[in-house]
C-alpha cells in the first residue's frame, strides 16, 4: 500500500470529469408553445436515446431538459457500459428463474452493442473501449458470493470467469470476471447523438422544467415553468424518477434514492485495463479514464442513502485516502457525486406509467446501472408507442408484480462518518457556500451563506411531498431522504422530481 501525504488535495468545486473534458451544448429554451408527436422529458442517456429511436422512426419529437444537457446521473456518472451490475445473476436466477436472468443479460449486451453501433455509425469520438469488467471482494466470508455468480454465469452461457487475483495493488480473496464490457465518455456521446437527432428534425430545448403533464382530449399537454404548453399525442418521463406521477407507486418502497461519490486521480501509475468493483463495504469502484497515458483513474464508492445527514465532505475524504495507498497520486482533478434510484427487485421500470395514462410512458429504477439499459430501454419505448412487440416489454413492465429485495447490497456504516458538524456553529459562522440547520422561533429552518457572505434561510420542507431536507457538506447542496430531490443553498431546484424550489424565508 503507497503511504502518501495526509494534507487533502480534493478540488473546491465539485465538477464531473465528463462534464469538464466534454463540450456540453446548449440549444436554447422554449420560447413557444409548440406541437409534436412525441415529447421527451429529460436529456440524459435515457431522455436522448428515445429522442433519437422515436425520430429516427419517423416521429416529430421534442426533447425537454430543466437545466443543462447531461447535468443529471449521465453526466456524473462511473460511464462502465456492462451487464454485470455488481453481483445479481445468482440472485435473479432465485428469484425469477434462468429465463428472465438471461432477459436481462441479453437486454444489457444489446445496449452495449448499440451504443458502440451508434458511435461508430457517426464517428462519434466518445472514447468508447472494450474491456473486461471485475466484481472482487477482500473478504474471506463473501467468496462464496462470488462462486455462487460464477455458478450463476455458467448457467446463463454468460461469458466470464472466477478468478483469484487481479492487477491491482491489493489484496484479493476472489473475483467474477465478465468479457466484453465497455467503457466510454459519456458527454462526448451524448453530445454527438443529439447532433444526429437533430438532423432527423428533432427539437431539442434545455433549461426549459416541466412541471405538469396533463392529458387533454385524447392529446398529452406538457406544461414548462414558464407557463408554455408542448402538445403531444405521447409524452416519456426520462427524468429519474417521473416529475408528474398520480398513483406514486414509484415514490414509495419500489424505488429508493441512492448517492455515491467520484474522483478523477490524476497518478505517477499505469493503471491497467478493466472495470473493477467490490462486493464488500465500504463500496470502491475504480476504472480508467485516460487511455493515452493510463495514469488518470476515477476512483468511486461510498454509497448511501440520500440526504441521511450524514457528512458527504468526509465521505470525498474517504475516496482520497483509498486512492493515496493504492496510487502515487499527483493531482485530483475533479470531485463529483452521482445520484441513483435502486428498484426495489433491481429490474428498471420502462414503458406505460399506468393504465389510466396510456399516453405517458416512464424508465425509471436503473439502479446504479442505467446506462446499456437505458439504450435498449429506449427501443423498448418505441416499440410500446409504435405498438410493436418487444422481448423485453414484460421484464421491465412497471405494471409487474413487485417482489421484495434481499439485502443482498446493505446500506455502509462508515464509523468515520459523522454528523454534520455545522449544527453545533451559529448561522453566521458558516463559511461562504456552507450551511446549516438551524432553529428559529423553535422550529428547524435551513440556513446558507452563499460566496458572498449573504444568509439565506429556507423552509426546509420538500416540494415534492413534504419531506424534511438534509444539508449535504460535501456538494453544498439540500438533499430529500425520501425521494432524492435535490436543492442549491438557497432552495433552487437541481434534481427531481420536486419540481418547485425551497420556500424562502426572511432572516
Amino acid at each position: 500500500m503507497r503511504q502518501n501525504e495526509t494534507t487533502s488535495i480534493l478540488p473546491k468545486a465539485n465538477e464531473s470529469y465528463w462534464r469538464d473534458t466534454g463540450k456540453v451544448p446548449s440549444y436554447g429554451e422554449l420560447k413557444n408553445d409548440l406541437h409534436v408527436d412525441t415529447v421527451v422529458v429529460g436529456a440524459g442517456i435515457a431522455g436522448v436515446m428515445t429522442a433519437y429511436q422515436l425520430a429516427k422512426a419517423g416521429k416529430e419529437v421534442a426533447l425537454l431538459e430543466a437545466r443543462e444537457l447531461f447535468s443529471g446521473t449521465s453526466g456524473f456518472t462511473t460511464a462502465k457500459l456492462t451487464a454485470q451490475h455488481n453481483l445479481i445473476y445468482d440472485e435473479l436466477i432465485n428469484r425469477y428463474g434462468q429465463e428472465t436472468a438471461k432477459l436481462f443479460y441479453q437486454a444489457n449486451m444489446e445496449g452495449i452493442a448499440s451504443i458502440k453501433e451508434l458511435a461508430d455509425k457517426f464517428g462519434i469520438d466518445c472514447e468508447l473501449e472494450e474491456r473486461e469488467a471485475f466484481v472482487f471482494t477482500q473478504k474471506a466470508e463473501n467468496r462464496s458470493k462470488i462462486s455462487k455468480e460464477a455458478e450463476a454465469y455458467e448457467k446463463l452461457g454468460i461469458e466470464g470467469e472466477f478468478v483469484e487475483d487481479l492487477p491491482l495493488n491489493m489484496d484479493v480473496e476472489a473475483a467474477i470476471m465478465m468479457r466484453n464490457q465497455a467503457q466510454f465518455h459519456p458527454v462526448k456521446f451524448l453530445a454527438g447523438l443529439l447532433e444526429e437527432f437533430v438532423n432527423l428534425g428533432g427539437k431539442v430545448y434545455d433549461q426549459t422544467r416541466v412541471i405538469d403533464i396533463t392529458e387533454k382530449a385524447n392529446k398529452t399537454e406538457c406544461t414548462t415553468e414558464s407557463g408554455l404548453k408542448v402538445t403531444a399525442s405521447q409524452v416519456v418521463q426520462a427524468t429519474h424518477l417521473p416529475i408528474i406521477e398520480p398513483e406514486s407507486k414509484f415514490f414509495s418502497k419500489q424505488n429508493n434514492p441512492e448517492s455515491s461519490y467520484a474522483l478523477a486521480v490524476k497518478t505517477e501509475d499505469e493503471f491497467p485495463d478493466g472495470l473493477y468493483i467490490n462486493a464488500d463495504l465500504p463500496k470502491r469502484t475504480l476504472r480508467g479514464l485516460d487511455s493515452k497515458t493510463g495514469r488518470v483513474v476515477l476512483v468511486g464508492g461510498e454509497s448511501h442513502s440520500t440526504g441521511d445527514g450524514k457528512s458527504s465532505s468526509e465521505r470525498y475524504k474517504e475516496l482520497e485516502s483509498f486512492a493515496k495507498e493504492l496510487f502515487e497520486v499527483k493531482e485530483i482533478i475533479n470531485r463529483w457525486s452521482a445520484h441513483d434510484y435502486i428498484s426495489e427487485d433491481r429490474l428498471p421500470f420502462i414503458g406505460t406509467l399506468s393504465e389510466d395514462q396510456p399516453n405517458v410512458y416512464v424508465v425509471t429504477g436503473l439502479s446504479k446501472w442505467g446506462l446499456a439499459i437505458s439504450a435498449t430501454g429506449a427501443k423498448i419505448l418505441t416499440d410500446t408507442i409504435l405498438e410493436k412487440d418487444n422481448p423485453y416489454q414484460a421484464i421491465f413492465s412497471p405494471e409487474r408484480n413487485i417482489q421484495e429485495r434481499t439485502s443482498i447490497e446493505p446500506q455502509e456504516e462508515n464509523p468515520n462518518h459523522y454528523d454534520d458538524a455545522s449544527e453545533k456553529n451559529n448561522p453566521k459562522e458558516l463559511s461562504n457556500n456552507q450551511g446549516m440547520i438551524t432553529k428559529r422561533d423553535g422550529e428547524e429552518v435551513g440556513a446558507y451563506k452563499d460566496e458572498n457572505g449573504n444568509l439565506h434561510y429556507v423552509d426546509l420542507t420538500c416540494t415534492h411531498l413534504g419531506c424534511g431536507v438534509q444539508w449535504n457538506d460535501g456538494d453544498n447542496t439540500w438533499d430529500c431522504p425520501c425521494h432524492g430531490s435535490r436543492f442549491s443553498g438557497t432552495g433552487d431546484v437541481i434534481e427531481g422530481p420536486a419540481v418547485e424550489s425551497l420556500k424562502t424565508l426572511n432572516e
